[in-house]
């Protein structure tokens, strides 16, 4: 549900792409595992620099510091900038429609 709130704020205020720069990692342990969350620097729009931490946990530090990557955000908030992973963000939705088309077949006596 986290995910489908977060993509509103795209649809409906469009996006912008912006270019930033890796500067260190967050770290969580997460059911015995080790996660990480890159950390970007990118610019405010405003003439200075924000840091925002990508909203996926990855079990690896990549991108590695100081590299520099493509990210995307909401029009008139970079704070809500994260890297873009269409390929895993369209499974993820794929997987949520089958299983609403699923429960409503159920529920219908269609399935």
């Amino acid at each position: 549900m986290h995910m489908l709130r977060g993509d509103l704020l795209f649809i409906r205020n469009g996006t912008r792409r912006a270019t930033a720069q890796i500067v260190r990692h967050h770290r969580s342990r997460q059911r015995g595992a080790t996660m990480y969350a890159a950390i970007l620097l990118l610019p405010d729009g405003h003439g200075g620099f924000i840091e925002v931490r990508d909203p996926l946990y990855t079990p690896f530090p990549k991108p590695v510091i100081g590299e520099r990557v493509a990210v995307v955000h909401p029009d008139g908030y970079p704070g809500k900038a994260r890297i873009p992973y269409p390929v895993f963000r369209a499974g993820v939705y794929v997987v949520l429609g089958f299983v609403f088309v699923r429960v409503v077949m159920e529920i219908t006596g269609l399935g």
